[in-house]
């Protein structure tokens, strides 16, 4: 038996050793997860007699803890192992100051480690023992030899103390659903079990909505990755937080949001990722907020697009009430007529006021249908003509008291016309790529001249949307370029092939028909997410000799040594202007969706074919209620425009313009 006194003062430690029970139970259990442990387990032994808890016991499957390093482990505070561990790139850490061990002292005033490490595949087995009446002195117990080869620490916490109890309440399991919730979402393969129960994170929150902002221009002339998590929380009254995480989602400080995103009704957190905030921390200087003013951006993006993300519920919220009004007959905007985007956001803008006029307004309810129309007469003409008379008619129409008046200008605080007009721009430019699309494939001129080297698969690199939404921010990479190239082969002779000349177009230019663009992202730790598209020729009908071909082909990609074939799935998607009959059949299987052709669980690979006019219309589809909402019409001229903007350096020469509804 030996002893390790730590090297800090008696009350300071005692400090460290205060803690709720929630926070207490919450650090044992990241220090199992920590040392790699896949699933942590809480088990409360109660006495039945006394209504009360006799122990406490946090069991992990992990590493164990090494007993030629307890010394150092338990003996310096401070200065946790976690903290050298980042420091080498081990990002899957949550502290770094080694202060659990001591808030389990909260819990209980017995305290015992019992673990099993692996050395030289060999394991032994000690334990660490610590007692509340001697915070500074830890108890290391004589080391055995195991014959099992497995690891991992069991804490057991004696002579617990009168709060913990409430670690049997609802109350306490809502509180560690809510700790966990992020990092279970972001490691699905990890598991925390309490009291017999399963913690999930759906079980915890109504809603999570994850985003992309892609890569954030920063003042110091570099760029930044930036994504976040919105979740939205069953539990109310809570305190709303920022959260600045690294992009596996591990937060590094918090901080209260208050009203910067001012969201009725809703209680939520967010959690804003990037890498940048790592860098931060380690320089102690996360804390100084907008004083860094590469900070300040990253922030303001993540909060300009949390607004948006309260704004767009809003207005599903708000659809029945407005839906009641055109009912009524009462709303002064005409369903029928096609609205330009500026046209959109002025509607938006009436039935945010509106709605808040409705609400605030007791008498409105009342009225006759007369006085409401005329009312939202005025409203609507004042938003169109002069906006700056909108609050004197509020003031002297409507009738609403300073009070009111303040409340509804905070509401539109938070709902910028910026916001609004993104997001109506990303619908409209959908649209108009879609029509666009439908031209190149399908206009006779266009087809012929989109031959050239690049132009299509560039194009649709860029819109990789229309084939899965999952991959329109994803990127590409060389090692996946490299299987596809060392695999070719099985997809035969290709048109681009140009060892036996080079392809020419009708006018004698030289042109690529058979295209290929592959995309890849990581939805989550360790799982790896594939997508090939195979662009045939126009004139190329797919038929028994292609579907063949590809099946061979994402069967040898898939496959392949250089990728981890448990942890990826792959997409391979053949497209072309049409299908022999043998294809539409394949296309149309019993019991599958329709196009695929190929569903390997063992490689975890689907094959699917599809015509163009198939996939622009899966893609009309999606954005119907939006498009059905805006009433946008998309032209041939609004999409050439569009092509034109986004995509100039590939496209051929368009036909001349020609109207084209988008329904």
């Amino acid at each position: 038996m030996s002893k390790i006194t730590v090297k800090a003062g008696a009350d300071h430690i005692n400090d460290l050793a205060t803690a709720k029970p929630v926070s207490a139970i919450s650090e044992l259990i990241w220090n199992g997860f920590d040392a790699k442990s896949q699933c942590v387990e809480v088990i409360i032994n109660k006495n039945p007699a006394l209504e009360s808890i006799d122990s406490i016991i946090v069991k992990d499957y992990g590493s164990g803890i090494d007993h030629n390093k307890v010394s150092d482990l338990f003996g310096n505070l401070g200065e946790s192992w976690k903290k050298q561990a980042r420091a080498n790139g081990d990002r899957s850490l949550h502290g770094q100051y080694g202060r659990g061990r001591f808030k389990a002292l909260s819990l209980g005033s017995k305290i015992k480690w019992n673990t099993v490490f692996t050395k030289d595949d060999k394991s032994f087995k000690y334990a660490i023992s610590s007692d509340a009446n001697s915070v500074k002195d830890f108890e290391i117990g004589p080391i055995t030899s195991l014959e099992r080869t497995d690891s991992g620490t069991e804490i057991e916490i004696f002579n617990v103390t009168e709060n913990v109890n409430y670690l049997l309440s609802e109350e306490a399991l809502s509180e560690l659903v809510m700790e966990f919730a992020l990092f279970l979402t972001e490691y699905p393969n990890r598991k925390l079990i309490f009291c017999g129960v399963h913690v999930k994170p759906e079980d915890a929150w109504d809603d999570k909505t994850d985003f992309d902002l892609g890569d954030i221009e920063l003042p110091n002339e570099q760029k930044a990755k930036v994504s976040l998590s919105i979740i939205e929380w069953k539990k109310k009254n809570i305190q709303r937080e920022f959260h600045y995480c690294d992009a596996l989602g591990f937060s590094y400080y918090k901080e209260k949001l208050g009203q910067l995103v001012r969201a009725p009704g809703y209680e939520f957190t967010i959690y804003a990722k990037c890498d940048y905030f790592k860098a931060l921390s380690e320089r102690n200087e996360i804390s100084l907020g907008d004083m860094i003013p590469e900070l300040k951006v990253i922030k303001d993006a993540v909060l300009q697009r949390a607004r948006l993300h309260f704004i767009d519920k809003a207005f599903v919220k708000k659809t029945k009430i407005v839906d009641s009004w055109k009912e009524e007959e009462i709303y002064p905007y005409d369903d029928e007529l096609v609205l330009d985007p500026t046209k959109i956001v002025e509607r938006k803008v009436f039935d945010i006021l509106a709605v808040n006029v409705q609400s605030y307004l007791k008498t409105f309810e009342k009225a006759d249908k007369k006085t409401k129309k005329f009312t939202f007469m005025l409203l609507s003409q004042a938003i169109k003509q002069n906006p700056a008379s909108v609050q004197k008619i509020i003031s002297e129409v409507l009738g609403l008291k300073k009070k009111e008046q303040d409340e509804l200008a905070e509401l539109l605080e938070s709902t910028t016309l910026s916001s609004i007009i993104s997001a109506s721009k990303i619908v409209t430019d959908r649209l108009n790529f879609l029509n666009g699309l439908d031209n190149l494939v399908h206009d006779k001129e266009s087809k012929k001249n989109l031959l050239e080297r690049d132009q299509l698969h560039k194009i649709l690199e860029r819109e990789a949307w229309i084939f899965k939404e999952d991959f329109f921010l994803a990127g590409s990479e060389n090692r996946l370029e490299e299987v596809l190239l060392k695999h070719i082969k099985h997809l035969g002779k290709r048109e681009d092939d140009t060892s036996a000349g080079p392809v020419l177009l009708p006018d004698g230019r030289q042109g690529r028909v058979d295209l290929m663009f592959a995309k890849s992202r990581q939805p989550y730790e360790g799982f790896t997410e594939y997508l090939v598209v195979e662009l045939k020729r126009p004139s190329q009908k797919i038929d028994y000799d292609v579907i063949g071909q590809v099946e061979k082909y994402a069967l040898a990609v898939s496959a392949d040594e250089r990728f981890d074939h448990a942890n990826s799935k792959w997409t391979f998607i053949a497209v072309s202007n049409s299908m022999d009959a043998y294809a539409t059949k394949r296309a149309r299987q019993r019991g599958w969706p329709k196009g695929k052709t190929l569903d390997d669980a063992d490689a975890n690979v689907e094959v699917w074919v599809m015509t163009w006019s198939e996939v622009i219309h899966a893609a009309r589809s999606k954005l119907s209620f939006f498009s059905q909402q805006l009433k946008y019409e998309a032209t041939r001229g609004s999409s050439t425009e569009y092509l034109e903007q986004k995509h100039k350096e590939f496209l051929p020469e368009l036909p001349a313009n020609e109207v084209t509804k988008v329904s």
